[in-house]
């Protein structure tokens, strides 16, 4: 082997965990791996060229060692033998035969690492698989019984077309001439090697091949001829690949000149830059594309051409592959970016080249510049659409939406975007202008500001006539495309906007409406100004589905507002204020209580509070929360809050009682979702206030002490409600002493996303601890402002304060 096939299994050799020795026909060393001289502690510079069995201090039984090497010459594979070295280690030493001027090859394995042998043999099996050489082994009869990748590469089929069948089956007169070659090699038992063939495989079908085999004979540890093996060099395309080089170092320029033919035939223009990345060799080319002529182009003036916010990134780009080239990394070169055209406007274009070596030495470069407008901006639409989509899914009002379309837009795809929302109290006929209030104006970094109406209520008016393409597209409720619109002064609606317009160069503009309930709500308006490409049909299809995609979020955000709005409505009627210190009929007991809806994005929940005085004397205090975040679960938070009233009414039991029967009730009506709930009474025993509660799966309370300490009220916490109605459930006690305050809550108070050690419990005592000293109604406005929780969640607290 030699080239890239020869260092390529040099570089295998080099990496497999064993040592590896060869020996000539005298019994000199050929080879001594890195590996061996690690293992043995004999350099290869000691070893090389010498004897292999030194009879001084030998390592291993000298009768032993011969029998082995007189085995492998002759074709055989021997037992391993044992061998100490001056490292101390116990090695095997395994020899077998070689070919030409190698007469054995061998191995020195650590026979106290087990691994070893292990990954010798997957790596020696890797070797097989993927040697740049065919390799192939047949049994005595010369029938294939193994063959590698490279064998089905150099001729043709697959491994299963050849297992089980001879050479001649295969590839009819030329494998009967290498199966002659294979049996003299079984009936000689001797190798055969360099071997040159040429002919045709696959029963001659296939094309004019040549090669170079070699085959050896395979044997058993008996000594026995199991089969032989063969080892394939196609020597066709090397030979090829030699004169083509030839060729090339006798006429370069010959070559070049047919590759700029070649390149001048697609869409890209070739070009041949010095190593430093500039230009001094001309491109008529890449000229006729930039309309450049040849003093403009030469050195860096090709850069002029590039669009001034890529022309930095284009030098920088060359000023680094020309520093990895000179440092002899793989230094290809690609860059994306818009060029000026000869024909007006920018377009994007996609540089690629490679660098050319003499000697090692660079000595230019040679690439192609080739137009990708249609594929960068088929690209670009998409990733517009899905950020536009993105953006208008994430908000829940309609403004908002809009607003987080213009936002994605710009400028991505727009130097300008506005939105407009239609006067929906006046009728879109045909002939009359279009009212409204300009909502949205998006304009891209660098524009001047974008001038508006703004009436006399202070809000951002608009008035369009009917010939406005706004006005057109809201009445038929299709999008518009405009070429040009500095043309015509209609479209802008006021002199200032048309002044704004060519003072921006303003070249085309896109309008679509937005629809909600069947009607025409917004209009949207998209310009495209100064250096970016004017929009065309793709874009108006692109603008098409932007709307589409808006006009179904703003449907989806009145539906979800108005939802909201009657959750919210729902909730708050059944929160009511709670009772005034002398309501409560308790000396020293004053109440307050704070809810938060969720945040937009979460809707409204499931989370809420009720005290209120019972028959016998006691104040019941209550704090839960229903899953879900939907009206559906406000409306089970009712049902569920009346009945707790009407069952602790209507007895004098524990909270546990009160709650097991609420379960119980509810689950057979069918009410009951997914809820935790704390349900407790401050009640009198002596001069004592007490709080006797039950616990359903809800937040432990938090009791703040008269010194300003917190901390967590112990005790049994049950199922939730609405798993097992019948399951036995507890009661716990604490005394409220004076000063101190009693505090419920719902999760969303203190609860974290990955809160594995429990931090947000820990956060929510200090805040508790630094707002004790003040009064009632501001500590409960300081537990909400400071909550630690990041989940955006609904927020209950219901305090309790004793003063004495």
């Amino acid at each position: 082997m030699h080239g890239p096939q020869a260092q390529l299994a040099a570089d295998v050799v080099a990496d497999l965990p064993v040592g590896l020795f060869a020996l000539d026909a005298t019994g000199g060393v050929l080879l001594w791996s890195a590996e061996a001289a690690r293992l043995t502690g004999w350099s290869a510079d000691t070893v090389v060229g010498r004897s292999g069995l030194d009879p001084v201090r030998p390592p291993v039984d000298l009768a032993a060692a011969r029998d082995m090497l007189a085995r492998a010459r002759s074709g055989r594979v021997s037992d391993p033998l044992p061998a100490v070295v001056p490292t101390g280690r116990l090695l095997y030493v395994h020899a077998a035969p070689g070919s030409g001027e190698v007469a054995v090859v061998g191995v020195l394995q650590d026979a106290t690492d087990a691994r070893v042998g292990v990954e010798a043999f997957s790596l020696l099996d890797a070797l097989w698989q993927n040697a740049p050489v065919g390799l192939a082994y047949f049994d005595h009869d010369l029938r294939f019984r193994r063959v590698n990748s490279a064998v089905t590469t150099i001729d043709g089929g697959s491994a299963d077309d050849r297992i089980g069948r001879s050479l001649e089956e295969v590839h009819g007169e030329t494998g009967v001439r290498i199966g002659r070659l294979l049996r003299r090699v079984l009936d000689e038992d001797r190798p055969i090697t360099q071997s040159p063939f040429t002919g045709r495989l696959w029963h001659g079908r296939g094309p004019e091949q040549s090669w170079m085999v070699n085959c050896y004979p395979v044997h058993d540890r008996d000594g026995s001829v199991l089969g032989a093996g063969l080892v394939v060099v196609d020597i066709t395309e090397a030979e090829h690949t030699r004169r083509e080089l030839a060729e090339l170092a006798a006429a370069r320029e010959s070559l070049l000149r047919r590759y700029r033919s070649l390149v001048d035939a697609t869409s890209a223009a070739v070009w041949i830059r010095e190593p430093d990345g500039s230009a001094r060799e001309d491109s008529p080319s890449y000229r006729a594309v930039a309309g450049q002529a040849p003093h403009e182009y030469a050195g860096w003036g090709f850069l002029d051409a590039i669009h001034p916010e890529d022309r930095r990134r284009k030098r920088a780009a060359w000023e680094a592959a020309v520093a990895r080239a000179r440092t002899g990394e793989d230094a290809g070169f690609e860059h994306v970016h818009r060029l000026r055209t000869a024909a007006g406007g920018y377009r994007w274009f996609r540089s690629r080249a490679v660098p050319v070596r003499e000697e090692g030495r660079l000595v230019e470069w040679v690439g192609t510049e080739t137009d990708i407008d249609d594929e960068f901006r088929s690209r670009h639409r998409l990733d517009v659409l899905a950020g536009a989509t993105l953006a208008v899914n994430r908000a829940l009002d309609p403004e908002t939406e809009l607003l987080a379309l213009a936002d994605a837009v710009v400028p991505e795809f727009a130097d300008l975007c506005r939105v407009y929302l239609v006067d929906e109290a006046r009728p879109l006929e045909p002939g009359h202008p279009v009212h409204g209030r300009r909502s949205v104006t998006r304009a891209a970094p660098g524009l001047p500001p974008v001038p508006g109406d703004i009436g006399a209520d202070g809000a951002a008016r608009f008035v369009f006539g009917s010939d406005h393409p706004l006005a057109r597209s809201v009445r038929t409720g299709r999008p518009e495309l405009e070429l040009d619109p500095l043309e015509v002064e209609h479209w802008a609606g006021t002199p200032e906007m048309y002044s704004w317009a060519r003072e921006v160069r303003m070249n085309s503009r896109l309008v679509a409406p937005v629809i909600s309930g069947g009607r025409v709500i917004a209009g949207l308006l998209f310009a495209s100004c100064g250096d970016r490409l004017p929009y065309t049909a793709d874009d108006l299809a692109l603008v098409t589905e932007l709307a589409a995609r808006a006009s179904a979020a703003v449907e989806h955000g009145r539906r979800f507002q108005q939802t909201r709005q009657v959750s919210l409505a729902l909730q708050e009627s059944m929160l009511t204020e709670p009772p005034a210190m002398a309501e409560v009929g308790m000396g020293g007991i004053e109440v307050a209580a704070r809810y938060r809806p969720a945040a937009a994005e979460l809707e409204v929940g499931g989370d809420w509070y009720d005290v209120f005085r019972l028959p016998f004397g006691d104040l019941a205090l209550a704090v839960g929360d229903v899953a879900g975040h939907d009206l559906a679960a406000a409306a089970t938070m009712g049902q569920l809050r009346s009945m707790l009233r009407a069952l602790a009414f209507d007895t004098d039991g524990a909270p546990s009682d009160v709650l097991r029967r609420l379960d119980r009730v509810a689950s057979r009506l069918d009410v009951t979702r997914f809820t935790t709930l704390l349900h407790g009474r401050v009640l009198l025993r002596g001069d004592q206030r007490l709080f006797r509660w039950s616990n359903a799966g809800h937040p432990s309370p938090l009791v703040v002490e008269a010194a300003g300490t917190a901390r967590y009220a112990t005790g049994a916490v049950d199922v939730v409600l609405g798993v097992d109605p019948d399951r036995l459930r507890h009661d716990q006690e604490i005394e409220l002493v004076p000063g101190a305050t009693l505090v419920l809550y719902t999760d969303g108070l203190a609860e974290r996303r990955d809160d594995v050690d429990d931090r947000g419990a820990r956060e929510l005592l200090a805040l508790a601890e630094a707002g004790a000293h003040l009064d009632l109604e501001a500590f409960c406005d300081h537990l909400v402002a400071g909550s630690p929780a990041d989940t955006g969640d609904d927020i209950v607290v219901l305090a309790v304060r004793y003063q004495a």
